[in-house]
């Protein structure tokens, strides 16, 4: 972390996950100085997402990440196998992609090396968790605890990249619409026979939600329940999420072939909701990435729509300082045109899925659908 604390500056990044780290360094590299990173914690802590398609080559390439991306080992991707709609597995093949199947991440290595070219860039990060944001003249206060204690900044312009909590708009009121939410049970294993395990992504739908699986570096695998948050509970201890694998036709014997160490902790469980705020950029502020619009998992399009909303954010901030009053409306219009198409494709995805048409979880989806 960099030290001293400007008491001023002219962009403060409240979260330097891949979102946040993506508008520091394109607003680097569009020469603007005086740009502060804020994490609220070490950063280095578990996390899902860990895929990213080949689609997202030029994103990556834009901010420079090629080297360190190549460097780091990142597993390419062979494409998917899904188990939807019907009990017959469906195959497609990264080869049909111009850009490749993509990779399968070390997410936490992949984090390291954004916030890393951020700094390179001379974009200094502070540790602080942000306790409260209120409009000063053309910026804003922002007051954060950190390690050493509280301290206070102003800032012409504040991004909030804090992921779903939406730490800065929160201070704000900006409101938040949400169309739906699941419950997903995830954990990491360690697998004894790794290379037995394809470097595919599993997908397979359950009575009570869908399986997600796929092989990351480390000699391990991702695996993950996706269900309803009023009826998940029941799988949220370790046996009771085995004994639910142990029912799937895909997912579980893939794993299995992987030979995973027995996990007695239980699955971690995060609410992904599918929402967007009414407002995603303001005066002297603008929200990105899942802070701005978060869309169901199902859709893999976290990481890429982070740094693509990094960059269009950056795009945005150097034209209104350049005097392009426009500016920051046009990004929020990006912003509400793509989750607008995410929804529509989410609604066809879980429209095609109609075997068990009783099934809360199912019933649910497929009213959403049809509305």
């Amino acid at each position: 972390m960099s030290n001293p604390i400007a008491n001023r500056v002219g962009v403060a990044i409240v979260g330097a996950g891949p979102a946040g780290c993506a508008t520091a360094i394109a607003l680097a590299r569009h020469g603007i100085g005086d740009v502060t990173l804020f994490e609220a914690g070490a950063g280095d802590g578990p996390r899902i997402g860990e895929t990213i398609p080949g689609a997202a080559l030029p994103l990556l390439s834009r901010l420079g990440l090629m080297d360190r991306f190549v460097a780091r080992g990142h597993l390419p991707a062979l494409g998917s196998t899904a188990v939807w709609g019907k009990a017959e597995p469906h195959h497609s093949d990264g080869f049909a992609n111009p850009f490749g199947g993509g990779w399968h991440l070390d997410r936490a290595g992949f984090d390291a090396d954004l916030r890393a070219e951020a700094q390179a860039a001379g974009v200094p990060l502070h540790s602080g968790r942000l306790r409260a944001m209120s409009p000063e003249g053309a910026g804003h206060r922002l007051r954060f605890e950190g390690a050493d204690g509280p301290f206070e900044i102003t800032a012409g312009l504040v991004v909030d990249a804090s992921g779903v909590r939406a730490a800065a708009l929160r201070s704000l009121k900006v409101a938040r619409n949400s169309v739906d939410a699941i419950a997903f049970h995830w954990t990491f294993l360690a697998l004894t026979e790794p290379e037995a395990v394809p470097a595919r992504t599993f997908l397979e739908a359950a009575p009570d939600g869908w399986w997600y699986a796929s092989r990351i570096p480390g000699g391990r695998a991702v695996l993950g329940l996706a269900t309803d948050p009023d009826t998940g509970a029941r799988f949220a201890d370790a046996a009771a999420f085995r004994a639910a694998l142990a029912g799937t036709r895909l997912i579980g014997p893939e794993i299995s072939s992987g030979r995973p160490e027995d996990a007695e902790a239980p699955p971690r469980i995060a609410i992904a909701p599918t929402a967007i705020l009414s407002a995603v950029a303001g005066p002297g502020w603008l929200a990105v990435g899942d802070a701005a619009a978060c869309l169901d998992p199902l859709l893999s399009q976290g990481l890429t729509r982070a740094l693509e909303d990094g960059i269009a954010a950056a795009d945005a901030i150097a034209g209104a300082l350049a005097g392009d009053d426009g500016a920051l409306r046009m990004y929020q219009d990006r912003v509400f045109a793509r989750f607008t198409a995410g929804v529509r494709l989410r609604a066809a995805f879980y429209a095609t899925e109609a075997r068990w048409p009783e099934a809360p979880f199912w019933r649910r989806r497929q009213v959403q659908a049809a509305a």
